[in-house]
């Protein structure tokens, strides 16, 4: 679209800020012009940007679910743990407890848990394994543990 001058009446010409008024307009003609040249690329923008911020805030997402599903592999190891520990206690308590806690708080979140348990005369350690429930096919995993004393009678003296 060609430029075209705007004519004003002699009378409206003044000396001093008639010329200041006279930029504006031709300011306006001119952005309509080029925005006329530009049509399209804001969509093509769009068309660049938006995948990028849908992936962008995918990640995020992602990031939140590994980091929660390593606090709740950690929690369940410490369950475990509780189980185990105590006096008269079995590995298969400590075991059985830490499956427990993970399929009561996290059934859908930790994929397919393992939970292995090695109790000693003196001490217990839980080890959590399990995948991580993904929007992007990473195949992230959590691997937590946890360890502690046997609790112990001791007698007096």
């Amino acid at each position: 679209m060609p430029f075209t001058p705007i004519l004003r009446p002699a009378a409206a010409v003044l000396p001093g800020p008639a010329p200041l008024l006279a930029a504006p307009v031709r300011q306006q003609a001119r952005r309509g012009g080029r925005a006329s040249r530009e049509g399209g690329y804001s969509v093509l923008e769009a068309v660049i940007v938006f995948p990028v911020l849908i992936l962008l805030l995918m990640f995020v997402v992602q990031f939140a679910l590994l980091w929660h599903g390593r606090h709740v592999a950690q929690a369940g190891a410490l369950d475990g743990l509780r189980a185990a520990r105590g006096y008269a206690a079995t590995a298969d308590a400590g075991q059985a407890g830490a499956q427990n806690y993970l399929k009561q708080i996290a059934p859908h979140l930790l994929l397919s848990p393992t939970v292995t348990v090695e109790r000693t005369a003196n001490t217990v350690t839980v080890h959590v394994t399990a995948g991580v429930l993904s929007i992007i096919p990473l195949g992230l995993t959590v691997d937590e543990s946890a360890s502690g004393p046997v609790e112990r009678f001791v007698g007096p003296g």
